[in-house]
């Protein structure tokens, strides 16, 4: 059974470009959500939402391993 946690969602993304910035080592990237802006700012940058590890939403989808089938 697998746990409800963004950690093991097959969404979560531990890539830490921006959540490096947030010095969290517990925290990763949604990619489920789409990127949403951070300034009111003309030059503004949208950026993933990030999420701790434990976190969960409506739209945990666990990880699964994905298997590719190699042509004989």
């Amino acid at each position: 059974m697998t746990t409800c946690a963004c950690a093991n969602c097959q969404f979560y993304d531990t890539h830490m470009g921006t959540a490096a910035k947030h010095k969290e080592k517990d925290t990763g990237l949604c990619r489920f959500n789409p990127p949403l802006p951070q300034t009111a700012s003309a030059n503004a940058r949208a950026a993933w939402p990030i999420v701790d590890k434990s976190d969960w939403c409506g739209h945990f989808a666990a990880t699964v391993e994905r298997m590719t089938s190699v042509a004989a």
